[in-house]
């Protein structure tokens, strides 16, 4: 059916496209506003080593392995790695990444960018080789969830350092945290019996929650005056 094509109704269900979809689509929304905040604050906000690994999987779920979710979710792929890699990594991490260093050492950009592409590189090479091996799933999930437990954890000591919050968005963190356990949902639902993808997963949101209470925590504090004022800018 052409139908199929697009959208694989034969291996997955309308409740499973629901959760993963709209998971994805929150994601896009927080991609947004990490591609807005990059031009306005020329900040990016999303932990160096995360955006390394995150560009790379996009790069091999894109062009060198294919999810068997249908043609509209391949294509998501697509968008994803071009934005990520034409904006977010090319720009934001690449140049302005060395921000969030701090250890001089590394914030050179003769260190900080072969870096950079050494670990997208690697990060690449072991997503694809996951792949190989059989080792992953159908849709990239064993991999994309590994990289985002390196997101959940690196953001939260990268946000506490800081002394002010004018750097991170409270909208693209919760969007991304909520988009990230709507896709756990569907690892539940679809692949009931793989243990270790619902642990990864689980642990992913249990820290990206806490990550949201400590940022409201830290508004806090700052907003009552034992702080730096919090910058509007974190509230968007």
């Amino acid at each position: 059916m052409i139908s199929n094509y697009w959208i694989n109704w034969q291996d997955y269900t309308g409740t499973e496209f629901f959760f993963y979809g709209l998971g994805c689509l929150l994601w896009v929304i927080a991609y947004g506003i990490y591609i807005r905040n990059i031009f306005t604050l020329k900040y990016v906000e999303m932990p160096v080593f995360a955006g390394c690994c995150d560009v790379a999987w996009e790069f091999v779920w894109s062009f060198l392995a294919k999810n068997d979710m249908g043609m509209l979710f391949q294509g998501a792929n697509y968008v994803w790695f071009f934005l990520d890699a034409g904006i977010i990594f090319s720009y934001g991490v690449l140049f302005l990444g060395a921000k969030q260093m701090t250890v001089k050492e590394l914030t050179p950009r003769a260190v900080f960018i072969p870096m950079c592409l050494f670990i997208a590189t690697m990060a690449g090479a072991a997503t694809y080789f996951m792949h190989t091996n059989n080792l992953d799933n159908a849709v990239g999930g064993r991999s994309a969830y590994l990289i985002q437990l390196s997101i959940s954890f690196l953001y939260i000591p990268l946000m506490l350092r800081q002394p002010t919050l004018e750097y991170f968005s409270f909208n693209a963190n919760w969007l991304r945290a909520a988009g990230s356990a709507l896709v756990v949902v569907f690892f539940f639902l679809h692949y009931p019996d793989d243990r270790f993808l619902q642990t990864i997963g689980c642990t992913a949101a249990i820290v990206d929650a806490t990550f949201l209470y400590l940022f409201l925590q830290k508004k806090r504090r700052l907003a009552a005056g034992t702080g730096v004022p919090v910058s509007a800018a974190a509230l968007a």
